[in-house]
């Protein structure tokens, strides 16, 4: 019972370190922050803006 509990542990933790490895050598969080603000963009670029100046 407990050695079946440690080994689903031990492949959650080698899956989300498998996971993180690809995500940095393909830049994949850069990539995904790129396009958030491409679209994120024409939202900010039509708000009002309050200078003082």
């Amino acid at each position: 019972m407990i050695l079946k509990v440690v080994l689903i542990i031990v492949c959650v933790v080698v899956a989300l370190f498998l996971l993180s490895l690809l995500v940095f050598f393909f830049n994949l969080d850069m990539k995904m922050a790129a396009k958030l603000g491409d679209l994120l963009a024409p939202h900010y670029d039509k708000i009002k803006r309050d200078r003082i100046v």
